[in-house]
Formats: C-alpha cells, sequence, structure tokens
C-alpha cells in the first residue's frame, strides 16, 4: 500500500476521477487538489491521513460533481463552503471534523445536490447528539424543513441523545440481549405525513411515539 507522500499523484491536468478510498497511509492535504483542475469525483473514504479544510476545493467549484470524504477525522472546515458548487450532485463528510449549521441552507444552497450526508458534528448532522430530550424538537424542525422541500437531499437522517445528556440510561434488555431504549430519534412516514418519533439503536419494536 503507498505510504508517505507522493506529490507526482497531483500533477495530472486532465484527471477528472481521483479515488484514494482505504489507503490510510497515504499523507496529502486538499489544498493539493488544485494541482487537478479537471476533477469531477472524489472519493477518498478512509484516508486516515488525510488532512485540511474542505474550503480548499474551491478551487473546483466548476467540475466537482462527487465529494466523498468520510471516514477522513482530520478534515474539517464548514460544509457549506460547497453551497455554490454549481455541479454538485452527492456530498458525503461523514466521520470527519467538519461544522457548520443546517439552519444555513436556504432555496439558493446546493440546488443540483442529490445527496448530503453530514457528520454528527454540524447541528442538525446526521447521528447528532442531543444533551437534553428537551432539545429534540427545534433540531428535529430544522431538518423537516430540509426535508420537506428536498426530501432526498438528508435521506436516512438520524439523531440521538448524547451518552454524557442526564437523561441518557441504559435500556438493555437482558432476554433480548440487546438496548431497547429509545433514545435514537427518526423521521416516520405516513402516506404523505411526515412525523419523528423516539426508538431503540437496534429496530427493536419499543418505539416512544
Amino acid at each position: 500500500p503507498l505510504n508517505g507522500r507522493f506529490p507526482f499523484l497531483f500533477n495530472f491536468t486532465l484527471l477528472y476521477k481521483l479515488n484514494t478510498s482505504g489507503c490510510c497511509y497515504l499523507k496529502w492535504d486538499l489544498e493539493s487538489l488544485a494541482g487537478l483542475p479537471q476533477l469531477k469525483e472524489l472519493f477518498c473514504t478512509g484516508n486516515e491521513s488525510l488532512t485540511g479544510n474542505i474550503n480548499s476545493l474551491r478551487v473546483l467549484k466548476d467540475t466537482l460533481e462527487m465529494v466523498d470524504i468520510s471516514d477522513c477525522p482530520h478534515v474539517a472546515g464548514n460544509f457549506m463552503d460547497l453551497a455554490d458548487f454549481p455541479h454538485l450532485k452527492c456530498v458525503d463528510l461523514c466521520c470527519t471534523a467538519v461544522t457548520g449549521d443546517i439552519r444555513d441552507i436556504n432555496k439558493q444552497s446546493f440546488q443540483t445536490l442529490e445527496l448530503l450526508l453530514l457528520p454528527s458534528g454540524v447541528y442538525g448532522g446526521t447521528g447528532y447528539e442531543f444533551q437534553h430530550i428537551s432539545d429534540a424538537p427545534d433540531v428535529v424542525m430544522a431538518v423537516y424543513s430540509i426535508h420537506k422541500q428536498r426530501p432526498s437531499l438528508l435521506k436516512d437522517w438520524y439523531g440521538k441523545l448524547s451518552k454524557d445528556s442526564p437523561d441518557w440510561y441504559d435500556g438493555e434488555d437482558d432476554f433480548v440481549g440487546v438496548d431497547t431504549a429509545p433514545l435514537y430519534i427518526a423521521f416516520v412516514e405516513a402516506g404523505s405525513r411526515v412525523g419523528y418519533r423516539w426508538e431503540s439503536a437496534n429496530d427493536v419494536p419499543n418505539p416512544c411515539e
């Protein structure tokens, strides 16, 4: 496997797709992408040695269509730095240090995007952790307002109660052998209507309506 730094990899000016997924020992920074001006698709899932700020992707604003930087814990920045990219279709930033607030998304944001996966460090991101059960309605309403306009954008969104929360409790069922405590929150659909409910992490039929 690649181990170390290889600057020549970022000197292919006509390259349109870069996939370094799983190359956890390849050391590089997002700023290196400036050497790939025609890049349309970027896949670098699980690059633990990747560093940088997603703001560096702005040099590729007019070409990028697919961005998957999931499971890259040293990548930071604000996800809204990608909001005005005119050709983006899919963005996956799960398990990164990226931050932001989904309440900043408006009708002009991510106009061509079909799927947006955000880390828990983003307010309202996938897997967002609540410190109190009473915090849930405000976050859910923020996500719902986006879900109502563009149902696919925040597909499979869920939130959960933090283990550091004073409201958290251990709900393991000794008979079933799994945690049945309804500490996760997700959307549910009934026809054209959309609501939310608290449920367990293991799909055990013990929801808290």
